[in-house]
């Protein structure tokens, strides 16, 4: 899994959790290392920010989407509303996570997209 979150308290909280759960995490907090790490990485699952110093996540589903990243996509984002989440959607994500969010419906939510033995390994 690949977390794409530039607030370092969240990222922290969010590492620990999901690796307790069983997902082997990946970190980084632009858009532009985020598609490094999916060039050379197994990346089962992505969740990002919306609100990226670098870009907006939305942005960076479109990118990596149209480069073939065919996981499932969460976007994490304080804003919300129907047009909101249609523009998220129509960036490609599978779905919306509205800030701020309980750590255990994350998890649940993420087993139910991936295994829980999903794992980052480095790509062929």
């Amino acid at each position: 899994m690949l977390l794409v979150e530039d607030e370092p308290d969240l990222v922290r909280v969010m590492t620990i959790s999901l690796s307790r759960a069983g997902f082997e995490v990946l970190v980084c907090g632009t858009s532009a290392d985020a598609v490094d790490l999916l060039a050379t990485h197994h990346v089962d699952i992505l969740i990002t920010d919306r609100g990226l110093p670098d870009a907006d996540g939305a942005d960076l589903v479109r990118e990596v989407r149209r480069d073939g990243f065919a996981g499932p996509v969460l976007i994490a984002s304080g804003r919300s509303g129907p047009a909101h989440d249609e523009e998220c959607l129509a960036a490609g994500a599978d779905g919306i996570l509205s800030k701020p969010f309980r750590l255990a419906d994350l998890v649940t939510r993420l087993h139910a997209l991936v295994p829980p033995e999903a794992t980052c390994a480095p790509a062929p």
